[in-house]
């Protein structure tokens, strides 16, 4: 049972509902209750970054917004706040797509009474605790705090010194662990290897799957100077090694300081090149991702002559597919736009800016995919 205080926030329009609402609720409710109502969504979004609630109860046509947009957006900008949906009588079809989108229950207007409303906030705040608290005793769970600690080393601790190329990248997990994998490798003193890849899926299985990419990658390049040879021997091992539902895509793209050049292959795993006239140079994949067949080969790609002020960027699909209620996908060809605008900043403020254009653009909902980005920006000789 509900023992402490429970802040409750009503956005509704009709004012005869609202009036029913506050009367059924201080009728049956039997601890300390406070109700702050809103008439239009803009107003209650304002009151959930102003204050913390317990629950929303949330009519889904408002002045501002209608239907299952209404119920997203809200869910979006109140995360952790479970929502109570509130429908008409003829549209109980909407509050259980609302459930099925993530609401804890949907009331029919009309059809509520004390006992009904009462009974509804109260589990829905309860289960809210309850999925809280799960999630919680989850991610610090002993082998979480391990496995984070252990992954955390795996990343490259900081961007490398390399002579010509502004460098940087980073991952943000979905989970506890990440599935996705960056790095870099030198191959003698005039070559570095970026790395990405992606693991399928997410969580602790693709993160053990990745440590193990990582570490056949390092082993294979001191003894390969060919990335193609390289991602074709490494697939042999992950073939062999990984479950028919688990596959990785990647790429490894060479820089020479030298001539200024960039070898790159991949498995299933896009790149880019940004000139300086904001043109795009897609660096297509080469052959399908690793661990599907053990006798892919991977061939490499025509090299790219690189110049002062382009960019090469690799990142993967939990950036171009990160969604926004009401707004769809990021997409890949938002990001490059970000890129661009940004690509007079050094290599660590492009990657930090598209990172957070991408969270401001998904309101900052949860991440639905492990999101990684490696950079490198050809500096003046």
């Amino acid at each position: 049972m509900i023992k402490k205080h429970v802040r409750i926030l009503l956005i509704e329009d009709d004012p005869d509902d609202v009036w029913v609402m506050r009367n059924m609720l201080s009728d049956r409710w039997d601890g300390s209750c406070e109700m702050i109502h809103a008439e239009t969504l803009a107003v209650g979004l304002r009151h959930c970054a102003a204050g913390k609630f317990d629950v929303i109860l949330l009519d889904l046509a408002l002045p501002d917004s209608f239907g299952l947009d209404t119920f997203l957006t809200a869910h979006a900008h109140a995360v952790d706040v479970p929502i109570v949906v509130l429908t008409g009588d003829e549209n109980e079809t909407l509050g259980m797509d609302a459930v099925q989108a993530g609401a804890e229950d949907y009331l029919v207007k009309g059809e509520v009474d004390d006992h009904i409303l009462v009974r509804s906030v109260r589990y829905a705040v309860e289960r809210s605790r309850r999925h809280r608290a799960e999630r919680q005793l989850k991610n610090t769970s002993e082998e979480f705090i391990v496995a984070q600690q252990v992954q955390k080393h795996l990343f490259p601790g900081a961007p490398p010194l390399f002579e010509g190329f502004d460098i940087d990248g980073a991952v943000l997990p979905a989970s506890a662990t990440a599935g996705d994998y960056f790095d870099y490798i030198p191959v003698d003193l005039n070559r570095l290897a970026l790395v990405l890849g992606d693991v399928s899926g997410h969580g602790m299985g693709p993160a053990l799957l990745m440590a193990e990419t990582r570490a056949c990658l390092r082993t294979l390049i001191e003894s390969h100077d060919d990335p193609g040879e390289i991602l074709t021997h490494a697939n042999r091992v992950l073939a062999g090694e990984s479950d028919e539902t688990r596959f990785v895509t990647l790429a490894m793209a060479i820089l020479d300081k030298r001539s200024k050049t960039l070898t790159y292959a991949s498995a299933g795993q896009r790149g880019y090149l940004l000139r300086t006239t904001g043109e795009a140079t897609v660096l297509d994949s080469t052959s399908l991702p690793l661990g599907i067949r053990k006798d892919l080969a991977v061939p490499v790609a025509l090299s790219h002559s690189l110049r002062p002020g382009e960019i090469v960027v690799f990142f993967t699909d939990g950036v171009g597919e990160a969604e926004s209620p009401g707004l769809g996908r990021f997409t890949a060809e938002r990001a490059l736009d970000v890129i661009l605008a940004l690509s007079d900043r050094p290599a660590a403020q492009i990657v930090k800016g598209l990172f957070e254009s991408v969270d401001a653009f998904c309101r900052r909902a949860p991440r639905a995919d492990d999101m990684t980005i490696v950079l490198a920006k050809v500096l003046a000789d």
